[in-house]
């Protein structure tokens, strides 16, 4: 009897450990085989990204050199690495070859068209060379990128067979374990043991936010009670409050799973800065919150750790926070007090980075005016045509007030373009075309510069997309266009229609709109075109008249 008992948690043991070690090994496999997936895509990127470096070695169209030769060095020796055995197991040897000979293949291409972006004269002044050179850079790009195709698929295929062997291998797994642990489940000291282990865990978890494991609301009221409780004395607590900047954009633009990947970050790296003074909460949607026993001395450098923690920025995106903070209980004596004292002051700090986004703006704008008068009066026209579409589609009042101002800033990568292409008369040749195109990349960039403006670059960077895919610089097309983007192109061709320009006389509203109704569906969004012309009507009328701006124009 004795060695029947003995036995029994023995082969229990190695029966679990045995099943753990299996699962975990096939686990390992399929997040190798999905790494390496995740890996091939951003060769994919590197080589995308290769493919345009040289373009904007120029520095007479505001390029560095020295920032896009490291850029090239970066993206070459991305996919060099990438492309490695080490890296891609299970991938062929000759698959490997193909790229790493594809590559080698392309960087030449790469280094010749840097060179001549970097000489005296630029690309412009190659000539006919650099078209050339750029066809056989994409022949011998879609290769490689042929090649880096069949390494994916390779590793996608290794990924289900790596995952169909997890599945099974979790399934007999859990047949272990339920043998190993019937044993103990028949007694009554286990399922006694199992009941209170359930318990506590239910408590914890009615106290935890479930995406991010922080403290939630409950536990932060809970906190805060029990704070209030205590006898006053020398001890103070600081309350902070944060509310995300940027947040909707980024949850809009890349989708709730990133988003929620988001938050998990930001929370993970709340609680981390927080762990030695006091507790990180997440109240809900974007706001956390912050409990801490600290004093004055050390507040503002826990405030300064908190909202480098709360920040995150990307390629055309960045997520910040606005706070409000109080102590307890000198400022607020009560739980309620305390909540409503440190969400008004949140809210204020808010208001404030929004004033700064003005004054930036207003900044900016001024630029464009010293440069063109005329240019600065087109802008402020688009961005009320703007507004009012936008009201009328019925967007959310801060969405309104976003498309105000990317339609105000839209044309700022105009101040970079020479005002011998700008103003000519007549139309532009490809040389001259090629230099205009680069306006919503030199906007989108100078608006990043500012923080205060980063969720206007998106919108900035695809105003002058096309619906049917043939506009730039992105040839983006239906609603892979955001909406703010498809709104300002409406509006700033019909201000460009109905204004005084170098190169054409100015035309009614009428003509205007029937312009626009033509390219409804190719050029323009046609519910945005619909919505223009309803809106046009209200504020004009029909008659056949120019536009009431256009003599300023």
């Amino acid at each position: 009897m004795t060695r029947s008992k003995l036995l029994t948690p023995i082969v229990a043991f190695i029966l679990t450990m045995s099943a753990i070690a299996g699962v975990w090994m096939l686990v390992g496999r399929a997040d190798s085989s999905s790494e390496a997936q995740l890996r091939i895509s951003s060769l994919k990127l590197s080589l995308a990204d290769l493919q345009s470096a040289p373009f904007s070695a120029d520095p007479r169209a505001g390029g560095s050199p020295a920032a896009t030769l490291a850029r090239i060095a970066a993206d070459e020796l991305s996919i060099s690495t990438g492309l490695t055995p080490r890296l891609q197991a299970g991938v062929p040897p000759s698959l490997l070859s193909a790229g790493r000979a594809g590559l080698a293949r392309v960087e030449p291409i790469i280094a010749r068209i840097y060179r001549i972006a970097v000489q005296k004269g630029g690309l412009p002044g190659a000539g006919a060379l650099v078209p050339r050179l750029q066809g056989v850079m994409i022949v011998r790009s879609a290769a490689l990128s042929a090649a880096l195709g069949k390494i994916s698929r390779t590793d996608a295929a290794n990924a289900r067979n790596a995952r169909t062997q997890t599945e099974l291998g979790a399934a007999a797994a859990m047949l272990l374990l339920l043998i190993a642990f019937a044993y103990y489940y028949v007694r009554s000291v286990a399922a006694r043991e199992a009941v209170d282990r359930l318990a506590r865990v239910r408590n914890v978890e009615a106290r935890t936010d479930a995406l991010t494991h922080l403290g939630n609301r409950r536990a932060l009221d809970s906190d805060l009670a029990r704070a209030t409780a205590e006898p006053p004395g020398d001890r103070e607590r600081l309350l902070v409050m944060f509310d995300l900047d940027g947040f909707k954009q980024y949850n809009d633009t890349f989708g709730h799973a990133a988003g929620d990947s988001l938050l998990q970050r930001l929370g993970d790296r709340l609680g981390a800065t927080v762990s030695h003074l006091g507790s990180a909460y997440r109240m809900g949607g974007d706001e956390f919150c912050v409990l801490a026993e600290i004093g004055p001395d050390a507040a503002e450098r826990l405030l300064d750790d908190t909202i480098a923690a709360l920040r995150e920025s990307g390629e055309n995106w960045r997520v910040g926070c606005s706070l409000g903070a109080v102590w307890m209980p000198s400022e607020a004596a009560t739980e309620n007090e305390a909540l409503k004292l440190a969400d008004e002051r949140m809210y204020a700090n808010k208001a404030s980075r929004s004033s700064a986004s003005e004054q930036v703006t207003d900044a900016l704008l001024q630029v464009v005016t010293e440069q063109d008068a005329s240019l600065d009066e087109h802008v402020e026209r688009v961005s009320e045509l703007c507004g009012t579409i936008a009201q009328a589609l019925g967007l959310p009042e801060g969405e309104v007030s976003r498309i105000r101002l990317a339609a105000r800033l839209h044309d700022i990568g105009k101040t970079a373009i020479p005002a011998a292409i700008l103003d000519k008369p007549g139309p532009l040749d490809e040389r001259e075309w090629t230099f205009m195109r680069r306006h919503p990349l030199i906007g989108e960039r100078i608006v990043l510069a500012a923080p205060a403006l980063a969720d206007t670059a998106k919108l900035i960077r695809s105003s002058h997309e096309r619906i049917d895919g043939h506009g730039y610089p992105d040839g983006l097309a239906g609603e892979e266009i955001p909406l703010g983007s498809r709104i300002i192109a409406v509006c700033d061709a019909f201000d460009a229609m109905t204004s005084t320009r170098p190169y054409r006389p100015t035309v009614s509203v009428d003509a205007a709109l029937a312009e626009l109704n033509r390219h409804a569906g190719t050029q323009f969004d046609a519910s945005i075109v619909r919505a223009f012309a309803a809106a046009t009507s209200l504020h004009h009328g029909s008659a056949d008249e120019p536009h009431p701006n256009a003599a300023s124009a």
